[in-house]
């Protein structure tokens, strides 16, 4: 295949479309940075179910414009919308497509097949054969690349499991013996999700079933200040140095995980609590110790000795994102990246240890904490590739 060769010259390239992507791009731009972003937008998002709903409150579920204008209550106000919470799927992609079309309405759609590093920065190779020059790149890429599966679902066939990343149309399950693995809130959605499409679904999770309730209606307002950040990730307090992601970088690495593990902790949102509790049968403590195709299905050995037998295995078994996982990294890039795990080390500005190469969304969690695994997170994450960029 020939390639046409562009350099874009003092122009940062974002490789994502999702809502760090496109609040990246909104900051470049506001600065009259040249900016170019790259991706179908909010790809991963479209394809979840249509009656998902967002586990984020909406204080916390705005994407991230220098000026703060372009916010839900935005949106609300200028289309007449009205407001609804639990945020609706849909009801947040056309928030999405109504803050682009302000923000980034330039979003390139070309889907990015390697990149490597040349003289004056980063070489770029797209599927629909251009190639691009561009002295800074930052990869903001959903957390649907990196799907966590255990050992034990991997040599099933895709009929008999999927992730909850994969298990997008719930009508062909109507009438269907459904085990749902884990306890977090993808887990617990689908399972209300398969329910209500007619399955007969078990949650099994490791540990015990929770549910987030704040219970924010016992205090007043100014407690609720002082105790939960507007982000809402992390229990009382510990909001607060969450919503901080540069604060969460100067302390010791034990610190920050011991402070991602307090504030994630698999849990299903309150709201969802009466679409689970009499429809789906729960399972806690109990792991999957072995599993086997059956005659018609999945055999399932559970570590209390029981055995299931199901049609179809979903695991909500969550993400771990991992930097060597990104396929269109060249492998000599992929080496010059100074790591810590999976996740690449980065500096106040995301940068990583390649000058000019930056990392925002769940990829930076090991520097930033927890906040990076939310849309809220991306504000803090593109004022600062923004501030370096402008530098």
């Amino acid at each position: 295949m020939s390639y046409l060769h562009t350099t874009v010259a003092h122009t940062t390239v974002v490789v994502g479309a999702g809502p760090y992507g496109l609040s990246v791009g909104a900051h470049l731009g506001r600065r009259g940075l040249p900016v170019m972003v790259l991706g179908r937008p909010m790809e991963s998002w479209e394809r979840m179910p249509a009656g998902m709903l967002l586990k984020s409150p909406w204080t916390a579920s705005s994407l991230a414009d220098p000026d703060g204008l372009l916010t839900l209550d935005r949106y609300v106000a200028e289309t007449g919308t009205p407001r609804v919470e639990p945020i609706p799927l849909a009801y947040f992609l056309d928030y999405c497509r109504w803050f682009r079309e302000r923000a980034v309405p330039g979003v390139d759609t070309g889907r990015v097949c390697s990149l490597r590093q040349v003289a004056d920065g980063f070489r770029l190779q797209l599927a629909d054969g251009r190639a691009l020059e561009a002295p800074r790149v930052v990869v903001a890429v959903g957390v649907d690349r990196f799907p966590a599966v255990p050992e034990y679902a991997r040599s099933l066939p895709p009929h008999a499991a999927a992730h909850t990343s994969e298990q997008r149309d719930f009508a062909g399950l109507a009438g269907a013996d459904v085990a749902v693995i884990g306890a977090g809130q993808s887990a617990l959605e689908t399972a209300a999700l398969l329910s209500e499409a007619g399955a007969c679904v078990e949650v099994i999770a490791r540990g015990p079933i929770r549910w987030v309730d704040r219970r924010l209606h016992r205090l007043s307002p100014a407690m609720r200040r002082l105790l939960y950040a507007p982000t809402d990730v992390g229990p009382a307090g510990l909001s607060r140095l969450v919503d901080r992601p540069l604060a969460m970088r100067r302390l010791p690495a034990f610190v920050r995980r011991a402070v991602t593990q307090r504030s994630v902790r698999p849990a299903g949102a309150r709201w969802l609590r009466p679409r689970v509790d009499h429809a789906v049968h729960l399972t806690p403590h109990t792991e999957v110790v072995g599993v086997s195709m059956a005659e018609h299905g999945v055999r399932l050995l559970l570590s209390d000795r029981t055995v299931r037998y199901v049609d179809r295995l979903v695991l909500g078994t969550g993400y771990r994102p991992d930097v060597r996982a990104l396929d269109f990294l060249a492998p000599d890039l992929l080496e010059a990246l100074r790591t810590a795990g999976p996740l690449p080390r980065l500096d106040r500005w995301f940068q990583s240890s390649v000058p000019g190469l930056h990392f925002v969304g769940g990829l930076a969690e090991h520097d930033f904490g927890p906040i990076c695994r939310f849309v809220a997170g991306a504000g803090a994450a593109a004022r600062q590739v923004a501030a370096r960029a402008a530098a």
